[in-house]
């Protein structure tokens, strides 16, 4: 810094030369304030709690303090040189008057101009630092476009704003948001129509910032229709660059006012438009993150919901045996608390199963095939403590990530003790009824096997007889091997009569057989359903004989009656049990079958009771019978 005058020099000297020196501090002291104020609001301004930092900004403050100083200093100078200048007379100090007071005022203006142009560019950075500050403030991405907006209208003193972003997959500018000076937002679909496309697309072909001062007079824009259609006058439009890319511009202009921007203007907006980029950058960025954390807890709660509606049994483990998932159906095959379970080791959870159900060393097999992509496949029958006898198909295997690298284990547990249950259930309907009953009605126990009570039950079914007329006689005259073929012919084609009806053999007692319906399945008609199979065994029998007139000729009686009997498994429990029917019912119908002539029916009452509108029968006739007190009322069935 250079030295004051010397006191013997003449006054106007002395002060020129405390003018210049004036200048020369003040140089000095922009550019060592500049250079801290770069320092401290853009490359520190993130470490404002360091301590050199916090000294770096009060040196800003003091170089700031004394920019005004020298501004007070200039005007004092000026006022002490036009006080010495009065005071002198004569033609030396009048011809010195006439050029020092031009020097000092040149001087006393270059001075005021650099004070204020510092000044002006101190209050642009602030600006700009306090914009970085508040667009900095939030991720969020809308509320990041609006605030852009807002900001530059207010910064450029435009009359609009709009925002044009670059689509990222179609790399197409799409317009994004417009604001008015009021803060307004404009309809996107009139406010889209309202600018020049032009200008925005070879602003951001180019990376190029544009300014017209009057679009009306400028000739390269009046080509286009957007700006003489639009009456637009003042235009401006800076690009949005981030890392060498341009992610869009910010477009402002007027309508109203011509020669509105300046290029001083398109400089601010330009240097605005860097940070806004990094600003909508990271926030797009953050809505991209968003948007995949989304993504993923929408995924694990997919799996989640997968997992916990899924029957099978799923355990996953990390590469260290840590258990990570144990779902629902886990829980209730091994009845074990996922709680208990997720985050500890399998070896520390599994340990409370029986040794017979051996998860552990399937597990350790597992984590040390792993390099083989091992699956192991076993199947256990054991019994856990409070569910009783299980039986379990298990399959674990090694999981692999995208780079093959081992992460852990998957046990997936299949329980088949239901179908287990279910298939030793089928084959003993099976057992007890596929001989008895058509299979329809076989499917129909399997299908809805809690329609069966196979220990019995009682309740109202019909009963039929058939019997041979004259068995014994007939055995005399034909070899045993002979007689049985022929019942078995005759039997056959019965039995399909009875299957027709859905009724359930129960009995072949030597030359007789016994049918019940309402059971082991309900029919809601079980007598008529009686009565018509009887009928159509006589048709069978009658239609058989006329076929084969050479062979012997065979005779049947038919008795049909209705009333409560226990049905259900007759025997030893563990070896031969017989489906059938116990009661006076069965008794009856026995009887009436005793007491009929050949190939006739007969019905007792209580079955005609509910059958009358749907057959044709003789008279009704009391019949004693053996064993009963009171004589019956029956009749003979002539057809149905």
């Amino acid at each position: 810094m250079a030295s004051l005058p010397e006191a013997s020099r003449s006054p106007n000297n002395e002060l020129r030369s405390i003018s210049e020196t004036l200048l020369r501090i003040s140089r000095l002291l922009h550019e060592h304030t500049h250079k801290l104020e770069v320092a401290v609001e853009g490359t520190y301004a993130s470490q404002s709690g360091d301590a050199r930092v916090r000294l770096l900004s009060d040196s800003l403050n003091v170089s700031r303090q004394a920019d005004l100083e020298l501004g007070r200093l200039s005007y004092a100078l000026q006022r002490v040189q036009q006080e010495l200048l009065g005071r002198v007379s004569g033609r030396t100090l009048v011809h010195q008057t006439f050029e020092a007071p031009q020097t000092f005022e040149q001087e006393r203006e270059e001075l005021t101009t650099n004070i204020t142009n510092l000044q002006q560019q101190r209050d642009e950075l602030e600006t700009l630092y306090d914009i970085a500050r508040v667009l900095n403030s939030t991720l969020e991405f809308d509320k990041v476009l609006s605030l852009v907006m807002d900001r530059v209208i207010e910064f450029v003193q435009a009359e609009r704003g709009f925002l044009v972003l670059v689509n990222p997959t179609t790399r197409v500018p799409e317009f994004t948001i417009a604001r008015d000076k009021h803060a307004k937002t404009l309809p996107a679909q009139a406010a889209s129509a309202q600018i020049s496309w032009g200008t925005v697309r070879r602003v951001i072909a180019t990376h190029k910032p544009e300014l017209a001062d009057d679009a009306q007079q400028d000739d390269a824009l009046r080509e286009q229709e957007s700006i003489m259609a639009l009456g637009i006058r003042s235009i401006m439009c800076a690009p949005l660059i981030v890392r060498n890319n341009c992610i869009g511009a910010v477009y402002v202009d007027s309508r109203i006012d011509a020669h509105l921007f300046a290029p001083k203007h398109l400089d601010l907006l330009l240097a605005f438009c860097n940070q806004a980029a990094i600003a909508i950058d990271n926030a797009r960025l953050f809505a991209n993150l968003n948007r995949a954390m989304q993504q993923v807890q929408e995924d694990k709660q997919y799996m989640e919901n997968v997992f916990g509606s899924i029957a099978n049994g799923v355990v996953t483990t990390d590469s260290e045996g840590t258990i990570t998932t144990f779902n629902a159906a886990t829980q209730t095959i091994l009845d074990i608390r996922a709680s208990s379970a997720i985050g500890k080791n399998y070896r520390e959870v599994f340990q409370a199963l029986p040794p017979q159900v051996g998860l552990i060393p399937l597990l350790e097999s597992a984590s040390l095939q792993h390099d083989h992509g091992t699956i192991i496949n076993r199947a256990i029958e054991c019994e856990l403590p409070r569910r009783g006898w299980v039986n379990l198909n298990v399959y674990v295997s090694a999981l692999r990530d995208t780079r093959n690298a081992y992460i852990g284990m998957a046990l997936v547990i299949d329980d088949r003790t239901d179908l287990k249950r279910t298939e030793a259930r089928v084959k003993a309907i099976r057992g007890i009824f596929e001989r008895y009953v058509h299979p329809n009605v076989v499917q129909q126990l399997i299908q809805n096997p809690m329609a069966l009570e196979l220990g019995g039950e009682t309740k109202e079914i019909s009963v039929l007889f058939a019997d041979i007329r004259g068995y014994t006689s007939l055995s005399e005259q034909r070899a045993p091997q002979e007689m049985m073929d022929l019942i078995n012919r005759y039997l056959k084609i019965m039995c399909e009569a009875i299957w027709e009806e859905e009724g359930t053999l129960t009995a072949f007692q030597g030359d007789a057989l016994m049918a019940i319906f309402n059971a082991p399945l309900p029919q809601q008609m079980h007598a008529l359903h009686a009565v018509r199979a009887a009928w159509k065994m006589r048709m069978a029998v009658q239609q058989y004989r006329q076929e084969h007139p050479q062979e012997m000729q065979i005779n049947f009686g038919f008795g049909v009656n209705t009333g409560l009997a226990t049905v259900g498994n007759l025997g030893s429990q563990n070896r031969i049990q017989n489906y059938t029917a116990i009661g006076d019912v069965v008794n009856v119908a026995s009887r009436l079958q005793n007491n009929v002539t050949d190939n006739s029916i007969l019905i007792n009452d209580t079955t005609y009771r509910q059958v009358y509108p749907h057959v044709r029968t003789g008279q009704s006739f009391k019949l004693e019978v053996k064993n009963k007190s009171a004589p019956l009322t029956v009749r003979y069935l002539l057809g149905i």
